[in-house]
């Protein structure tokens, strides 16, 4: 009976200090930047394609995250 206790006090202090199951910490989620094409020159529409049919006429292309284009209010282009 002497051995089962000091057996049972020997597992709780183990696991009480840490010695036994630690929890490892999750690693943290990144969120994907996802990038825009924008017209400066043409309007305030985003585009997710560089050769979207809405940015046929544009003459300079930027490309910029989808956070920034909606910061400054661009839009989805009618054209997606």
């Amino acid at each position: 009976m002497k051995a089962l206790r000091k057996t049972a006090i020997l597992i709780a202090a183990t696991f009480t200090i840490g010695g036994g199951m630690t929890a490892i910490p999750a690693a943290p989620a990144q969120a994907k930047t996802r990038y825009v094409w924008i017209a400066p020159a043409y309007g305030t529409k985003y585009h997710y394609k560089k050769h979207c049919r809405g940015l046929n006429h544009a003459g300079r292309l930027k490309h910029v995250t989808l956070k920034w284009a909606k910061h400054h209010h661009y839009k989805l282009c009618k054209w997606g």
